[in-house]
């Protein structure tokens, strides 16, 4: 393990930084909150566009 990863890992151990599924949702609701909702969701389901080039 690098020193970085440890020192990251214990940092989320420790409770100094909050990562993961819950974290990402209140990060975006604060953002929402603050921006309004400058990110759009789609609305359709549109299928993908077509390649470019020979698969």
């Amino acid at each position: 393990m690098s020193p970085d990863t440890a020192r990251v890992l214990g940092q989320i151990e420790r409770g100094e930084i909050w990562c993961g599924p819950d974290a990402a949702r209140a990060i975006a609701a604060r953002a929402e909150e603050q921006y309004g909702n400058a990110w759009r969701r789609p609305t359709t389901s549109a299928p993908p566009p077509a390649p470019d080039g020979p698969v």
